[in-house]
C-alpha cells in the first residue's frame, strides 16, 4: 500500500527531501531540447537559477563597493578578467560541440546546445572572475600569508568551477 514500485520512477527519500520540486518535474514529461542534445547536462533548472542568481548580486554588489570607494582600477581589472574567463570557456565549450550525426533536426538541436552551454560559460565564467576579483581586492589590504591563502583559496575555487563546467559540457564522459 505504502511501497512503490519501481517502475514509477519516484523515490520516497527524495519526495521527502525535495517535496516542492516533484510536482514541477512531474508536469515535465518529455525531456527537454538540452537533454536531447547529446553531450548537454540536464541540471536542475533550479539550482542553476538560484547559482546565478546568487553570483549575479554578489557581482552587483561588489561592483557597487568598488565604485563606491572609486576603485575603478579594480573594476577594470575585473572585467578583463570577466572577458578572459568568458573566452577561456568559450573555447572549451567549442570542444564539447556536439558532431553533426544525422541530417535532420541535427540543426536544431546543436542550436538547443549551443544555447545551453552558453548559459553555462556565462555562469562560470562571472563566478571565477567574481571570486578572483574579490580575492585580489582583499589580498591587497591583508597581510602578505592570508592575502595568498585568500588567492590561493580562490584558484582552488576557479577550479572547481572549471570541473563543474566540464561535467556540464560532457555529463556522458
Amino acid at each position: 500500500m505504502g511501497a512503490r514500485s519501481e517502475t514509477d520512477g519516484s523515490d520516497p527519500d527524495m519526495e521527502k527531501q525535495q517535496p516542492l520540486l516533484l510536482p514541477v518535474a512531474a508536469d515535465h514529461e518529455t525531456p527537454s531540447a538540452c537533454c536531447k542534445a547529446k553531450g548537454c547536462s540536464c541540471a536542475s533548472p533550479t539550482a542553476a537559477r538560484t547559482l546565478a542568481l546568487v553570483v549575479l548580486a554578489t557581482g552587483v554588489l561588489f561592483a557597487a563597493q568598488l565604485v563606491a570607494r572609486e576603485e575603478y582600477l579594480l573594476l577594470a581589472v575585473s572585467a578583463s578578467q570577466l572577458l578572459s574567463f568568458v573566452v577561456l570557456t568559450s573555447l572549451l565549450a567549442l570542444c564539447a560541440l556536439p558532431d553533426e550525426e544525422e541530417k535532420d533536426g541535427a540543426p536544431r538541436r546543436r542550436l538547443a546546445w549551443a544555447r545551453a552551454a552558453s548559459g553555462q560559460v556565462l555562469l562560470w565564467s562571472f563566478a571565477m572572475a567574481l571570486m578572483v576579483s574579490m580575492a585580489l581586492w582583499v589580498a591587497g589590504t591583508t597581510p602578505v600569508v592570508v592575502g595568498a591563502a585568500l588567492f590561493g583559496l580562490a584558484l582552488a575555487v576557479v577550479f572547481a568551477c572549471y570541473a563543474e563546467l566540464v561535467q556540464s559540457l560532457w555529463p556522458d564522459e
